[in-house]
């Protein structure tokens, strides 16, 4: 009886922390993107694709238990380049996005 409650509980926990990591994956995007340093056409573009590419990269971070600052990066560069690839963006909105996104470790680390 306390084994399943104990259970119950954990999964609980995981799924809060699940849906607090793609909270803080959506809050981060939205802040970088706020604040970037670029032109204001990329700027522009980049911004209104950021919640789509955090909001495709999320479920995939989140099955991803341990992962250092070097997997992270490795895996947003290939995110972003499949992305901006699907969605047909220009080579300067890909690199805005890139840094955006491998420059997100330090917001996300505390997470895994």
């Amino acid at each position: 009886m306390v084994k399943k409650v104990v259970e119950k509980k954990t999964g609980v926990v995981a799924k809060v922390l699940e849906g607090a990591l793609a909270g803080a994956v959506l809050g981060v995007a939205a802040g970088m993107f706020i604040n970037s340093k670029k032109g204001k056409e990329v700027q522009k573009n980049v911004k209104h694709t950021a919640v789509d590419f955090y909001k495709s990269v999320s479920p995939k971070l989140k099955k991803m238990k341990k992962m250092g600052e070097v997997e992270f990066k490795v895996f947003m560069k290939d995110a972003v380049l499949k992305y901006g690839k699907a969605k047909k963006m220009s080579e300067a909105e890909i690199k805005e996005l890139m840094k955006e996104a491998q420059s997100s470790w330090k917001h996300l680390a505390k997470h895994f």
